[in-house]
């Protein structure tokens, strides 16, 4: 394995992008829950200078490309078991796929960071929020 991939590999192995599900008793409410979480990591935790190196090297390299779907996995899975919960109580419309509601969601806050560089601050997250549960 060539040693930039190995050294990526063992940082990311380090990330814990997991995070517990909150269960406010709707569907907003969790997520801005995880969404302000979220939105503090990119600002302040290192594996978010990281990340766009991996995203760029898995795509050359196989054993990368399966650790980022880990990480890929870890990161959404909160997110993904609340709006699927939501689901289920008759939250969200029936023609709305939950990972539709986790790109609205984790796009913008994605963009902000790597893109555009506009603050990740509270107001944003709840409109990103708002924007997700409204559809």
């Amino acid at each position: 394995m060539h040693t930039t991939s190995a050294l990526l590999i063992d940082a990311c192995s380090k990330l814990g992008t997991r995070r517990e599900v909150p269960d406010t008793g709707n569907l907003a409410g969790d997520l801005s829950v995880l969404a302000a979480d979220l939105a503090h990591r990119l600002r302040t935790a290192r594996w978010a200078s990281v990340l766009p190196s991996i995203v760029d090297a898995a795509e050359r390299d196989a054993e990368l490309a399966r650790m980022h779907a880990r990480l890929h996995a870890e990161l959404i899975s909160a997110f993904r078991a609340v709006v699927e919960r939501a689901h289920k109580r008759g939250e969200l419309p029936r023609g709305r796929l939950p990972t539709d509601v986790v790109a609205a969601v984790l796009g913008p806050l994605f963009y902000r960071r790597w893109f555009s560089r506009e603050p990740l601050d509270d107001r944003f997250v709840k409109a990103v929020v708002d924007s997700a549960v409204k559809g």
